[in-house]
């Protein structure tokens, strides 16, 4: 499945190489929140055993060829997170998601815009994919029944979405633009069905069922790039790019005075999880600021929250890694941060510059109290291509987090560049350090006659890469405005 992915990516970029010289192809970024549609059972333990599945997030590449009349031919890479909780009473008991939470798919599109003179306006989408659904975490193979029902994997193999898109476009003279939309898929048909047993306090055992078609809908926010501006020959050079509006724009812009700022990302946890693939060991987050500029140093302070999840994988015999399990997922942490940062122009008009930045964040949530931890048994069985069989059980502990810690840091870098004359784009690539501990176990595993047992930490360190929105508060003063234009 990774092999095609990447394979489609190729292909994309190989798009790009022969059609950017003609000045028709767009690369397209987007990202937002989503909300997967997964149908579920809670069998006998209902309603008292709950299942939900939570907000998460989708991102895009895209490449679109213009072929005329405001129509654009489009190739679409897409990631989307899910996420399928359960809870018992008011515990959490195990959450995560039972059918693997990133799923990758591809697709084909057609794009009509219909722009207005000032080059802005609505455009509609609509297209087909085809989708990759990941093996679900502590995968069963077909095993004990309960009333006639088998636990496992039922069914699993590619999927096909059908897709409806609805969104607004704003071009700058570049012909690079911005967008934002809403996107339904509708899966066509059923492509997974996973049936795990669940247990209540008595040790009674039923099945919860969760079936996906990989219909999903999701909001976004995205930037297009013209790739014709990165030939000399087709560069597009606007004239009269900088008239007295745009210049004054440009100037309060880069100000000194308040703005406000919008980051998301993800991050790489660390330690990472050995032999595991980069979307295992990663997490999101998001923060709000507020920040004051004065000349080249600017403070921010505001609101965030890191996501992080404590996982297993382990080995046995060749088998490298053999078992993978969630045992926690989805710790929301909520913070505050203070960022102190310098900036170094690199063009005339301030509109690039980069520099240094360094955090401290205060965490508004006690480490030590590790709510969405429980205390859980593991059953299953990995069964492999010669039909051999190997069991495993297994039990996990929580461990007290001793000391209660409300502060951490980060120091990266960060690149601006400013879009519109009116607003600041933001690149920034950082590493959390000195995190405390935000989730603690141990677990102790049977499989065959072998015991494994071991002790593993969860923190908010490793290296995180976010793209944000910078709106400093100047360009909406109408006097400032005026003021400017009548010196």
């Amino acid at each position: 499945m990774k092999l095609k992915f990447v394979l489609l990516g190729l292909i994309l970029m190989i798009f790009v190489t022969e059609s950017k010289g003609q000045g028709k192809f767009n690369l397209e970024l987007s990202g937002g929140p989503s909300k997967s549609f997964l149908n579920f059972e809670n069998s006998a333990f209902e309603p008292v055993f709950r299942s939900y599945t939570r907000l998460a997030w989708h991102g895009s590449l895209a490449g679109y060829y213009a072929i005329g009349n405001g129509l654009e031919l489009g190739l679409q890479l897409d990631l989307v997170k899910r996420n399928h909780w359960r809870s018992f009473g008011e515990n959490n008991l195990s959450p995560f998601t039972f059918l693997g939470e990133n799923v990758f798919q591809s697709g084909l599109f057609i794009r009509k815009s219909f722009l207005n003179l000032q080059n802005r306006g609505f455009y509609l989408e609509s297209g087909l994919s085809v989708i990759f659904p990941p093996a679900p975490f502590n995968l069963l193979s077909k095993g004990e029944s309960n009333d006639g029902i088998e636990t496992g994997l039922i069914t699993s193999r590619l999927g096909l979405g059908l897709n409806a898109e609805v969104g607004y476009k704003i071009l700058n003279r570049r012909d690079n633009y911005f967008l934002i939309g809403l996107r339904y898929q509708q899966g066509l048909y059923r492509m997974e069905q996973y049936n795990i047993p669940i247990y209540n306090k008595f040790d009674q055992m039923a099945v919860h069922q969760v079936r996906s078609n990989g219909s999903f809908a999701s909001a976004f926010l995205g930037y297009g790039i013209n790739t014709s501006n990165w030939s000399k020959h087709y560069k597009k050079i606007p004239q009269r790019y900088y008239n007295q509006n745009k210049m004054i724009k440009n100037e309060l812009a880069n100000a000194d005075g308040f703005y406000l700022m919008a980051y998301g990302g993800f991050r790489i946890k660390d330690p990472i999880t050995p032999r595991q693939d980069i979307y295992f060991n990663s997490s999101g987050q998001f923060s709000t600021v507020l920040g004051y500029k004065m000349g080249r140093y600017s403070l921010e302070t505001g609101y965030g929250q890191f996501s992080a999840g404590n996982n297993i994988s382990f080995d046995y015999g060749p088998h490298q890694p053999f078992w993978t399990d969630w045992v926690v997922y989805g710790i929301n942490t909520p913070f505050v941060p203070l960022t102190f940062k310098y900036d170094i122009p690199i063009s005339d008009l301030k509109t690039v510059r980069f520099g240094p930045s360094f955090s401290s964040y205060f965490l508004l949530k006690d480490n030590t109290h590790q709510n969405n931890y429980i205390y859980r048994t593991t059953s299953g069985a990995r069964i492999f291509e010669d039909g051999s069989r190997i069991d495993v059980t297994g039990v996990v502990r929580p461990l007290p987090i001793e000391a209660r810690k409300y502060m951490f840091f980060n120091a990266g870098m960060h690149l601006e560049f400013l879009v519109f004359n009116s607003s600041f784009m933001s690149l920034n690539v950082s590493r959390n350090f000195g995190s405390p501990v935000i989730s603690r176990f141990e677990a102790d595993y049977q499989v065959e006659a072998t015991n494994i047992k071991f002790e593993q930490e969860a923190t908010l360190d490793g290296f995180r890469f976010d793209f944000g929105w910078k709106l400093p508060l100047n360009i909406l003063n109408k006097q400032k405005k005026l003021a400017l234009k009548q010196w």
